[in-house]
């Protein structure tokens, strides 16, 4: 959800683990895994759940944009 936004620094990015993945980055569980297959029937709830790990593990930086993107999203609708 943020990586337009963000310029890695060598680091790796947060992915959920998920057999038929694509990519290999840091795994990270998500609170619900129930939430894994759901989220690929419906991107709405998969972009939430990302920005919500985003608050959840992220820096300062990455904190406030996903909050600030996660409001923006909630107020629109």
């Amino acid at each position: 959800m943020l990586t337009e936004l963000l310029i890695s620094g060598g680091t790796y990015n947060y992915v959920w683990p998920y057999a038929n993945g694509r990519e290999m980055e840091q795994v990270v569980e998500p609170l619900v895994t129930a939430v894994l297959d759901a989220v690929l029937k419906d991107d709405v709830l998969y972009e939430y759940l990302a920005l919500v790990d985003a608050i959840r593990l992220g820096n300062q930086r990455e904190v406030g944009l996903a909050a600030n993107h996660l409001k923006s999203r909630i107020v629109s609708k």
